[in-house]
Order: C-alpha cells, then structure tokens, then sequence
C-alpha cells in the first residue's frame, strides 16, 4: 500500500493524509498487532508531506516503519537485509510499505529530519503510566530524571565520530577506533525514556545535559556530572539533584548531621551541611550543600559521597534515590543487548539520531502495552505480534503472566534472603 501524495490546504499548508479505512469508516492501521497504532497513523500520516518529492515513492512514514520492523526482526541487521523483507508482497501488505530499495533508506535517512518524531515520543510518553516502583519514591513530587551516557562503536571512516588512536602493545600500527555516545535521561518512576541526543564521542557529558534541562526536575547524576557550574544551573531553574563526587573532590564540613536508626540501616555512615570548592569564592555554589556518605554495595569499596542541596530530606532517602540510578544502567543492557541495539543502519549523524529515536518510539510502545518496564519477554512477544504470527491480545496474556510468575519469583527470593540474614544475625 502507497500512501497517497499530501495534501496542500488554502495557505499551502500540508494537512494530514487521508489513509484507507475500514467498512464503518476506521481508519487502517499502518502496524499490524499495536492496539495504539493509531496513534502512529495519525502522526506518521502527517510526516508523509515532509520533504515530499514527485519522483519519491518512499516517504517518512514508510522509513519509520521500515526501522520499527528492524528493531522487532533481530534477524534485519543491515539495509540490503530490510530490502530483501520488503521485496516480499505479503510482507509489504502486511506492514503497509512500498519497496524499500537500500540506496533509497540510505538517502533517506540522510535527508528526514528525525526531530519531526519529537511529538510522536512526546505522545507516547504521556500514555505511559508509572511501572511498580518503591512506594518511597512518591515522595518525591517532581519528576525523578537519571542521566548517563553510553557509547556506540561505528566503522572508523566515519568523519564526525571520534577518532582514537591506540597502539597495541607489540605492534607499531596504530588501531583507528570511532565512536559516538548517547545521552539519555531516563524517567525512574516510570521505567522510560525521556530524552536523548546523539553526539560524537568526544562530547562532554555535562554540556550535553547543560542544554537539556529542564525545571522542576530532580536529576540523578554520576560523578562524570560533577561540575559546580552545571548543578548551579538546576538550581537556577528551581530543579534538584543528588551527585556522586569524585575522590578528588573538595569539601568544608560545616556541621554534622545526627543519624536516625533508618539512615544506619540504610548505609549512611556521614550526613554533613558543606561548603565546596578549594578555598572561599572558588565555587560558583555560594550556598551550604550537603554531603551523605553511604557505603557501597561491595564492602570492599570505597564509600559513595552524594552532594546534594535538598536538606529537607532524611539521609537514607537520598541513598535510596542514588541507588535507582541503575536503572539507566538497565536500560542500557536492555537497548544494546535485549533488544540488540548494536548497529546504525546509517553513517550520518541525521540518520542515526533517527534510528536511536525509532528505538523510543518502539520502547514506548511496549511500556504502554503492557504498563511496565519492558523485557526481554516482552520484547520477544511483541516482536510475534508485529510480525502478524500471533494477536497482540494473546501476546499480552501471556506477556502478564510471565510477569507476574518474575514477581512472585522476586518476592520469594527477597524473603529467603532476609530470613538467611536474620538467621545468621542470631548466629553470631
């Protein structure tokens, strides 16, 4: 199925194009299997008038698609491989696309600006609902932001991505190595995604999240973060932030803080009001900060130091909210490793931002089918379902099952833990 040519309105405005519907005048949907496909009808039709062309059969909608079966096929690791899939008539109809040729997706890519998918995520996001998370962290009224970086290695001839010059240790030949780097902030109570931007690798990760604030906030931030300009600029915007400091960094305790029973339990060893910087004035932070020293999971690691300006809060709830910071860590396991994220289709940086952006789109997704963080079990559901092997309402029925037999499976766990623990405790 083509979609058909967009429509100029009286100002020369492109509107929507109408798509084929159903007998009782239902729009088709252009993905097989999503309940929420619609959504994307409605936004990707709308898509299908940029950078139109009369000799272009292959349009926005139709490179969205042609990515989102990519990210359900695991097997579609390359453009000649997507071209083959859509050389199939079956496959085509099914997913609603023309031919997809190789050199064409590649222009393509170049050519589609991917920030005209922003409000596509930004309706997506906004129909996912908070996944189980620690009661504790209602808490908190705004909204709980971790923020990381992870690299993507891509082929050395890549002009804009880094290069590293390394040398091996018994050859002289040196090794060219190229990478460019995600920056994610990912949405903890709600186990998603809320942001990204692609960059080479050498981009410094405190710029990249300096142009990406927003108020109200409360950012989760390792110690690649630490920089007293950056967490002066939340302050500014009325956000929060919690911060691990390096080894090197430099603290005036003021005054201690006396702990409670449930900062002992939870780790705290320190709670401290602090002035930072080497000497007076040295701190573009003129006010007294605080610093929670919690130890580490390992015992034989060095304790964590949590800068932050949130004195109104207990000392263990800080730990608490540090220590979900791994979940962006999740995610990145889960995009590069589950969902086999490991590839750009593209060599530019237009086309791979696309891609990384069809990768949200498809998260999000899953997050609002089935309400929770996605997993790998879901992920391998869903991509049954958008192949049209199977409903997405069987897919989901078993998707709550599986999920609920992890739950149970967590639940039991966590209580032979606690009762090894208390066992021993008597013990000794």
């Amino acid at each position: 199925m083509r979609l058909p040519p967009p429509v100029a309105g009286p100002d020369q405005t492109v509107l929507p194009v109408p798509g084929p519907v159903h007998a009782d005048g239902r729009p088709k949907t252009l993905i097989s299997g999503l309940r929420y496909a619609r959504l994307l009808d409605d936004e990707l039709r709308q898509l299908a008038g940029h950078a139109a062309h009369p000799n272009r059969t292959l349009a926005y909608p139709h490179v969205v698609l042609a990515h989102l079966l990519a990210f359900f096929t695991p097997v579609l690791t390359s453009l000649r491989k997507i071209e083959d899939a859509f050389e199939i008539p079956s496959l085509r109809k099914h997913v609603g696309t023309p031919r997809v040729p190789k050199s064409t997706l590649a222009d393509a890519q170049r050519l589609f600006d991917p920030a005209l998918l922003l409000p596509l995520i930004e309706q997506l996001k906004q129909r996912v609902t908070a996944c189980p998370h620690d009661a504790r962290l209602d808490e908190f009224t705004e909204k709980l932001i971790a923020v990381d970086g992870t690299f993507f290695a891509v082929a050395p001839r890549i002009a804009w991505a880094l290069f590293q010059q390394t040398t091996k240790a018994d050859s002289d030949r040196p090794i060219r190595k190229a990478h460019v780097r995600g920056h994610f902030h990912f949405d903890i109570r709600r186990g998603i995604p809320d942001f990204v931007t692609l960059t080479d690798g050498q981009a410094v990760e405190a710029d990249q999240l300096k142009l990406a604030l927003q108020a109200d906030c409360f950012y989760i931030i390792d110690r690649g973060f630490e920089n007293y300009h950056l967490l002066q600029d939340i302050l500014n915007l009325n956000g929060h932030f919690v911060v691990r400091l390096r080894k090197t960094a430099s603290l005036r305790v003021e005054e201690n803080r006396p702990l409670t029973a449930a900062d002992l339990a939870a780790g705290v060893r320190s709670d401290a009001a602090v002035r930072v910087g080497w000497r007076e004035n040295s701190s573009p932070i003129s006010q007294t900060l605080r610093c929670v020293t919690v130890a580490a999971e390992n015992p034989d690691d060095e304790p964590l130091r949590l800068l932050t300006h949130r004195t109104d809060l207990p000392a263990a709830l800080i730990a608490l909210i540090y220590r979900h910071r791994w979940q962006i860590e999740l995610f990145f396991r889960w995009l590069k490793c589950m969902a086999g994220f490991r590839h750009f289709f593209s060599e530019s940086q237009q086309g791979m931002t696309l891609q990384i952006y069809v990768a949200l789109i498809a998260t999000l997704l899953l997050a609002v089918e089935t309400g929770g963080k996605p997993s790998s079990y879901d992920y391998a559901l869903m991509s049954l379902a958008v192949g049209g092997r199977a409903s997405i309402e069987e897919c989901l029925l078993v998707a709550a099952r599986r999920r609920n037999r992890c739950r149970r499976d967590a639940a039991r766990a966590k209580q032979r833990a606690a009762e090894r623990a208390a066992a021993q405790k008597n013990f000794h």
